[in-house]
């Protein structure tokens, strides 16, 4: 299915984490601090591919060129929030974090919301190569990204906070 799950909603490959534990994810990382502060959150679909919308744009996240556009710093951080995160997508008991990210910014990102979804293109034993586009108001793409994502071996620790990411695997 061109979905990545089965027609009874479970993942095409074991190598994903399930529907139902990418929305743990999403809960727990949804409610912490520096998703509150940014304004975004994740929302997952699909269990191979990573979204993050940020609903609704505030004053604070404009300011590109001048404009009313979306500051590129933000976008940045939507891009490494996305990128960051397709590590899960093979491996959910594990850490992953940003390694490198490659921006290319076609035309201002405009509108009340954006959205940016992610996608795995290969994996390795430590590394994930990921590739990222964000979507403005109108549902556009404008801008690309291309990251790495180093991918922790072995299970993480018992922190609550990461347990309960993980649907407290």
């Amino acid at each position: 299915m061109t979905d990545g799950a089965t027609g009874d909603g479970r993942p095409f490959s074991e190598a994903y984490g399930t529907l139902e534990s990418l929305h743990s994810l999403a809960a727990a990382w949804n409610a912490s601090p520096p998703m509150q502060r940014l304004g975004a959150r994740l929302d997952f679909r699909r269990v191979d591919r990573v979204r993050a919308v940020l609903d609704p744009v505030e004053p604070f996240h404009r300011g590109g060129m001048g404009t009313d556009a979306v500051n590129g710093a933000v976008l940045a951080g939507l891009f490494d929030l996305a990128i960051g995160t397709v590590g899960w997508l093979t491996r959910p008991e594990t850490r992953s974090a940003t390694v490198s990210l490659a921006m290319t910014f076609f035309k201002p990102t405009r509108g009340d919301r954006v959205s940016v979804e992610a996608r795995l293109l290969r994996s390795g034993t430590n590394l994930t190569f990921a590739a990222a586009e964000i979507f403005d108001g109108d549902g556009l793409v404008t801008a690309r990204c291309d990251g790495t994502v180093a991918v922790a071996l072995g299970r993480y620790g018992t922190d609550d906070f990461f347990a309960g990411m993980r649907g407290g695997i």
